[in-house]
C-alpha cells in the first residue's frame, strides 16, 4: 500500500493504546488524513504527517511541533484517559466555535480550548515535565465564553 492509501490507518487504530499507556507518539506519513496547512495531527496515539521526511523530523527530535502534539496526548489522559472522550470533547468545542468563523477564519480550530492550550505552551519544552498535574489548562479556556476566547486569541497574536 502506498503512503497516500487511506486504509493504512487501520493497523494504527487496531493497535491503539490508552493515552496513559502511550509514552511517545510515533509519527507516520498518511497525507490523505491531514489537511494542507497543518504540520501534524494527533490521531489515537500517533502523529500523522504529510510526508516521510516530516515524520522523521517528529520521530528524531523534540521541538515545539512535537511538544504541541504531545500536549494533546496529555489532554487525552485528562479526559478520562480515553481517546474517544478526548475526540468527542474536541468535536463539541470545534462545532460550538465554528459560528465565529465570520470573526476569525478557522475559528472552530483556533478557539478550541485544546488547541489554545497546546499553542500557548508549545514553545515551553518543559511544560509536560510536571506529570502529576497533566495538562489541564484547556479547562480555563473551556470556561470562557467564545467572545473571551476570541479576545484571548487576538491578545496572543499581539504579545
Amino acid at each position: 500500500m502506498s503512503p497516500s492509501n487511506p486504509l493504512r490507518i487501520i493497523p494504527l487504530l487496531w493497535h491503539t493504546l490508552r493515552p496513559s499507556r502511550t509514552t511517545d507518539m510515533e509519527a507516520v506519513a498518511l497525507p490523505f488524513w491531514i489537511r494542507k496547512g497543518y504540520d501534524g495531527l494527533t490521531l489515537f496515539g500517533h502523529i500523522i504527517t504529510h510526508s516521510k521526511q516530516e515524520a522523521e523530523v517528529f520521530n528524531t527530535r523534540f521541538d515545539a511541533l512535537k511538544n504541541h502534539e504531545m500536549i494533546h496526548l496529555y489532554q487525552a489522559r485528562a479526559t478520562r484517559d480515553s481517546w474517544i472522550c478526548f475526540y468527542w470533547k474536541y468535536f463539541v468545542f470545534w462545532m460550538k466555535a465554528r459560528r465565529y468563523n465570520k470573526h476569525l477564519r478557522n475559528a472552530g480550530y483556533l478557539l478550541n480550548p485544546f488547541e489554545m492550550e497546546a499553542y500557548r505552551h508549545m514553545n515551553d519544552l518543559h511544560y509536560l515535565d510536571d506529570k502529576e498535574s497533566g495538562t489541564t489548562g484547556w479547562h480555563r479556556y473551556a470556561e470562557m465564553t467564545l467572545e473571551e476566547r476570541l479576545r484571548e486569541y487576538q491578545r496572543g497574536l499581539t504579545s
